[in-house]
């Protein structure tokens, strides 16, 4: 008998919308292109929509069955290449200091199952510093050491 709600538990679980990968790099160089992509499985559901975010700012959308399926919204350091972003990949180029920070993709199912999914990643900005590299979150990090260090009175420190 236990072994009945097993494969019934298993068939539940494995049932409905879910993102399989998503594909946002740890870090990308200034002025280049990156690529994000978005995988999943709808099993038995139809798309309703594809959406990406920066920071919790909607910033591409894919709606198969609106007119125009493809929508941007405008977003600092955000520079999308139209021709070749849909619902499965975003190609951002010229990538920016601003472009740095945390990526989501959500997916929606249509009627009448309606389902979301999301899943997120964050990206950091490697800056050319003359030879030195250095990411958006390594600069951050040394202003708020050096802001913490006035603060305190403690004088300048360097941090390698």
């Amino acid at each position: 008998m236990w072994i009945m709600w097993t494969i019934i538990l298993l068939v539940k679980v494995s049932n409905g919308l879910r993102i399989t990968y998503l594909d946002v790099p740890e870090s990308v160089q200034s002025k280049q292109e990156v690529r994000l992509g978005c995988m999943f499985d709808l099993e038995k559901d139809s798309l309703y929509s594809v959406k990406w975010y920066k920071d919790d700012l909607e910033f591409f959308r894919y709606v198969p069955k609106e007119d125009p399926q493809r929508q941007f919204f405008p977003l600092d350091g955000i520079n999308i290449d139209f021709t070749r972003s849909n619902k499965d990949v975003v190609y951002i180029q010229d990538v920016q200091m601003s472009t740095g920070g945390s990526y989501r993709c959500e997916v929606s199912a249509d009627a009448p199952s309606f389902r979301t999914v999301s899943m997120e990643k964050v990206m950091a900005i490697k800056v050319d510093t003359g030879g030195a590299e250095r990411s958006c979150c390594d600069i951050k990090i040394l202003i708020i050491l050096f802001l913490l260090n006035l603060a305190l009175g403690n004088g300048i420190v360097c941090v390698n």
